[in-house]
């Protein structure tokens, strides 16, 4: 009887998930790497901008690569971006849910239960969410002038902070944070926190787990079974520390509504018709998108500005020298100083460009087959918008890796210029939700700091990492700074 070796048997299969793969690759894909069978493209350690970058360069701005059973296409540059997310949008706008996120959503579609969250829904449930979310929120001052006195008052408690510090060397990013948390907190749940608040503090490092445990490169965002096993039991714990707060505002809101008093965005959703579709116990998911999406963000901006104002002393003087003869120290700066701050502007508008928070944008996906700059895209693909790239591109800039504010300004200095290759929040219909909450917030703390402290670094010590943290959102890498009042 004849009888296969396990070796015989290992290379049979072998051969067969070959073949598979090269036959079931769709045609006339953008140009791309060699990726393993099953897994897909096997990333080397360190930042996914930084990789995509780099296949760009031998493989063009328009690339593909396969990981698990996607196709993945990555656009690195604005005209690729542009056309896709805004002049094609219809085809380019639903949402690919990496695993551990899709883990963390409540009962997407598998119990006649709606997909509930704003960020990674598609179709009606994401028209409906949004459709309600944003005339909510702006209801309660969100991105308008009216919302001005409560940023600035958390500017004072946040500068009261600092000041306590007395000049001495502190990493200041979680301080940051808790500023940030407790305006988007009052948004929500009329709630504010003392800094000093172990709760608080408890949520903004489970939030801080919640992004940073899982790399983009991980398997699990494309093996969603993966997050059941021991090694993603840190990540499941935060996610569950997460809801149980949020899910303690929403009891405690059912408690206490009162139809007539409607005291914020939570209270809002109970009075709402759309609380008929999207069950309370659901609805933390969308909350914890607008708490991380508040919080991280906008302290993360405000690290990178104190970190390369700091290394750029000369930048730092030219913005306090602006504040002090538009605004004085008699008065907090208003969103109204903008356009008589063109420096302030452009020097934020810098910070925003040279590190993007999200350097890679939350991948889109294709909703049906769609012929795209003479490739054959097809449906279900995985689009991945590298806006580090654009924001990079020498085309655009001139030395763009260089630190140089003046390059939105007009000639004379006296105007804020714009850049269409500025797109930190990204394009079209899936832009960030948060976008006027988050550049009113990153100029007022902004302002605020800088008209009352200057930023040093501490003396005797090597000048801390710019290239930015491996996480969702790319923070700086832990540093410490001495603030000292003006």
């Amino acid at each position: 009887m004849f009888e296969l070796s396990a070796t015989s048997v290992f290379l049979g299969v072998v051969i067969f998930l070959l073949c598979f793969w090269v036959v079931r690759r769709p045609k006339n894909l953008p140009p791309g790497p060699w990726s393993l069978p099953i897994i897909g493209y096997n990333f080397k350690p360190g930042l996914i901008h930084e990789a995509y970058m780099d296949l760009a360069k031998k493989y063009g701005p328009i690339f593909s690569l396969r990981r698990g059973s996607f196709v993945f296409v990555i656009l690195n540059d604005r005209e690729s971006i542009t056309q896709a997310l805004v002049k094609s949008g219809e085809f380019f706008s639903d949402r690919f849910v990496p695993g551990h996120f899709n883990w963390s959503i409540p009962d997407p579609g598998k119990k006649g239960k709606l997909h509930t969250t704003i960020a990674f829904s598609n179709g009606k449930p994401w028209v409906d969410l949004r459709r309600f979310a944003l005339p909510a929120l702006r209801s309660f001052g969100f991105g308008k002038q009216s919302l001005v006195p409560q940023i600035n008052l958390e500017a004072r408690y946040l500068s009261e902070e600092i000041r306590n510090l007395r000049g001495e060397p502190t990493d200041l990013a979680t301080t940051f944070s808790k500023a940030t948390a407790n305006i988007i907190c009052q948004l929500l749940f009329s709630q504010r926190y003392e800094y000093s608040d172990g709760e608080m503090s408890r949520i903004l490092k489970s939030m801080d787990e919640f992004l940073s445990l899982i790399h983009e490169t991980d398997l699990v965002n494309i093996f969603e079974t993966l997050i059941h096993t021991p090694r993603y039991k840190p990540y499941r714990e935060s996610i569950f520390s997460d809801r149980d707060f949020i899910m303690s505002h929403l009891n405690s809101h059912r408690e206490t509504f009162q139809k007539d008093n409607i005291r914020d965005f939570t209270d809002a959703f109970l009075a709402d018709d759309i609380s008929k579709e999207f069950e309370l116990e659901h609805f933390w998911r969308v909350l914890l998108d607008f708490f991380i999406g508040g919080t991280d963000t906008t302290a993360s901006v405000t690290s990178w500005t104190i970190l390369f104002l700091s290394v750029h002393p000369d930048v730092q003087r030219k913005v306090q020298a602006e504040l002090d003869t538009v605004v004085g120290r008699g008065r907090q700066p208003n969103t109204l100083d903008r356009p008589d701050l063109p420096y302030c502007n452009a020097t934020l508008t810098e910070v925003m460009r040279i590190r993007p928070i999200l350097p890679v944008s939350v991948p889109h996906m294709t909703s049906d087959d769609v012929s795209f700059r003479g490739f054959t895209i097809p449906k279900g693909s995985i689009i991945i918008p590298n806006l580090w790239a654009v924001h990079h591109d020498p085309k655009e800039w001139n030395e763009p890796d260089t630190f140089n504010p003046d390059r939105f300004l007009s000639a004379d200095g006296k105007q804020f210029q714009k850049n269409e290759a500025w797109m930190p929040f990204g394009v079209g219909r899936r832009d960030c939700v948060g976008s006027q909450l988050a550049k009113m917030e990153t100029f007022l703390l902004f302002t605020n700091l800088f008209q009352q402290f200057e930023f040093k670094l501490p003396p005797n010590q090597p000048n801390p990492s710019m290239r930015g943290a491996n996480r969702f959102t790319m923070n700086p890498q832990p540093y410490k700074i001495c603030a000292i009042e003006r």
